[in-house]
């Protein structure tokens, strides 16, 4: 790793704010600062809830693990982040940079969930304070050595110019001059207790986004009667009868009528 591979890699990533590219240039600084696995991003709203804004990153055999994980993470096991509830409350001005083992997570469930599931064994975060609180994460997964001090001093260095590109992409999104992104739309998905499995959602999502049932079983690693068989079951349970009637019902959403 050299400096002109970070400085080309942030250059990269400020070019992409505002655009489709920006969580695979945001994996790619990460893992040029730290060799990472596996990136997620999160923002945390007042100790309230947990929003997954996007996951990166693929496991051997378990191509949607970083997405699903993430979503595990946004939806029940966020609350036993100690890291995360203790720099929440500590009044910080200033980006944290934190790293946790897996053993170190004392839930079993969430242990289990999203780090021994796909062999993660270490998290380095960093903690970008504020109303929301943005959280970026990197991950080190089976034979991977441990996080170096070297490593986690370069990601300190560059944690302000990391978090500040993420913060003004994550407000492009709240203002909605960005798209959705499909994990934004899975979870709106999933919120709206329609029995929806992730699965379910994720197929919906990547519908409403425009790709075809070719694209999404190539993409998942799913068969094409996979996905026929999740798009007919999401379409049951929200109540449409094709795409274009998702696409309405997306539409009442994003503005608030549905």
């Amino acid at each position: 790793m050299t400096d002109r591979a970070v400085v080309d890699a942030c250059a990269d990533l400020v070019g992409a704010i505002g655009s489709e590219r920006f969580p695979a240039r945001f994996h790619a600084a990460l893992g040029t600062l730290a060799a990472i696995d596996l990136s997620s991003v999160f923002r945390h709203d007042e100790g309230k809830s947990v929003q997954l804004l996007f996951a990166q990153g693929t496991v051997p055999f378990m191509a949607d693990f970083p997405m699903h994980a993430s979503l595990d993470y946004a939806r029940r096991y966020w609350r036993s982040d100690r890291p995360l509830l203790r720099l929440a409350r500590s009044g910080r001005t200033a980006p944290i940079v934190v790293r946790t083992s897996a053993a170190e997570i004392a839930d079993p469930d969430y242990r289990a969930a999203c780090y021994e599931r796909a062999s993660v064994r270490e998290r380095v975060s960093i903690y970008w304070p504020g109303q929301p609180m943005l959280v970026a994460n990197g991950y080190r997964t089976g034979d991977s050595p441990i996080f170096s001090a070297e490593e986690l001093e370069r990601i300190e260095l560059h944690a302000g110019l990391l978090m500040a590109a993420l913060e003004r992409h994550a407000h492009l999104q709240t203002v909605g001059a960005l798209p959705h992104s499909e994990a934004e739309l899975v979870q709106s998905l999933m919120e709206l207790n329609c029995g929806l499995s992730a699965r379910e959602a994720e197929v919906s999502a990547a519908m409403i986004l425009g790709e075809t049932q070719t694209e999404i079983a190539t993409r998942k690693r799913l068969s094409h009667g996979s996905v026929v068989t999740y798009r007919r079951r999401a379409y049951g349970k929200l109540g449409v009868a094709n795409r274009r009637d998702l696409l309405r019902l997306h539409r009442r959403l994003a503005t608030g009528e549905g």
